[in-house]
């Protein structure tokens, strides 16, 4: 079986260990405090958190803000999860409680019920008495775990939602709160401007990528049962992806098949690349058609030089402009998750759009 996976999210035997982050999350879901974490797409936020909430034995509920429409749907969301969890039995109780009544529908075959309230003028209702919901089903000893990830969302599902959620939240003895982004400025606004509702509400834990040596003894582990050629096969692998968590398990993947069906490693990890390339060429010709003249010259000197992009040799060798035009630049390809910010340094995140371009140029 290939044992590598990307994608999706991803468990063990995929899972490449994150020990000092899962032991942080586990000591904080231990204690009354809440987390927010916070990376570019794709370094595998989602697999964390699932893993450090199965090991540690607790209930919990994760929703994608991503798909929520509104703040009816949010609380809707939010119940239909409960259930997930939560006897059916042992919530009519609560129910009754609730100052706008859910539509409740039971799949015969699944088991699965699917939620609903009826939008209205008081749509923030049903969000207060879902999350007081939860709040009571937990106690201070097994406190439910509460995970909305991409939560910068919510100034797109309803305007003052963050004031709302904050004067909820903050009287909750019985749930901690994950809270998780990909936008990192947004994030970091949310949390860290003082003028925020959430400002210090939760412990910050920006999610770096895997250290090298660790996805080294991971590929090494898993190509020595295939190949004796496992050390230079590892080694050139992360050279192309830099150790970026999901193009690593992407080309490992590739290469896992590829070796697979010819039994030989020559030029092994170009042809892999090149599959790759010729795989995603039309959505990568799609990608560069929507980008502006200075995203473009931009993208086309990070790819092709190690010069950082705010530096006046990058500016005049690649004419892109004044730093405050590159900057601008920059943010919006970050935005755009384009462009990923690590440690101080702006890299293209997609390593092979990065070549795609390089090859474009060179045709």
């Amino acid at each position: 079986m290939n044992p590598f996976k990307f994608g999706t999210v991803v468990d063990e035997p995929f899972f490449i260990d994150r020990t000092e982050e899962l032991t942080r999350i586990n000591q904080l879901i231990d204690s009354e405090n809440h987390l927010f974490i916070v990376s570019p797409r794709r370094y595998g936020k989602t697999s964390l958190i699932r893993k450090a909430l199965k090991e540690s034995g607790r209930r919990y509920i994760l929703l994608d803000m991503q798909l929520v429409i509104s703040s009816a749907d949010f609380a809707a969301q939010l119940l239909k999860r409960v259930y997930r969890i939560s006897p059916i039995d042992k919530l009519k109780g609560f129910l009754k409680a609730f100052r706008a009544v859910p539509s409740l529908t039971v799949n015969p075959v699944t088991g699965e019920v699917d939620v609903s309230f009826t939008p209205g003028k008081e749509e923030i209702v049903p969000l207060e008495d879902v999350l007081t919901l939860i709040n009571k089903l937990g106690d201070e000893r097994r406190r439910t775990v509460v995970v909305m990830d991409e939560f910068q969302d919510i100034f797109r599902i309803d305007k003052g939602l963050d004031r709302l959620l904050r004067s909820i939240m903050q009287g909750h003895k019985n749930v901690n709160y994950i809270f998780a982004g990909s936008a990192e400025s947004m994030i970091r606004e949310i949390f860290e401007n003082k003028k925020s509702p959430f400002y210090h509400f939760a412990y910050m834990m920006p999610l770096k990528m895997i250290p090298e040596e660790d996805f080294s003894r991971f590929l090494e582990e898993n190509f020595s049962k295939v190949t004796e050629e496992y050390r230079s096969i590892s080694s050139a692998i992360l050279e192309v992806t830099g150790s970026h968590p999901y193009y690593t398990q992407q080309l490992a993947s590739v290469v896992w098949d590829m070796y697979s069906r010819s039994g030989s490693a020559d030029d092994i990890i170009q042809k892999a690349v090149d599959e790759i390339l010729q795989h995603h060429d039309n959505n990568y010709e799609r990608l560069w058609n929507g980008f502006n003249r200075t995203d473009r010259k931009v993208l086309i000197g990070m790819s092709g030089s190690d010069l950082e992009p705010l530096s006046r040799e990058f500016m005049l060798r690649f004419d892109a402009g004044p730093d405050s035009t590159v900057y601008s630049s920059l943010q919006r390809l970050i935005t755009r998750g384009i462009v990923i910010k690590e440690e101080g340094s702006y890299l293209i995140d997609d390593p092979f759009f990065r070549r795609w371009i390089v090859i474009r140029r060179e045709r």
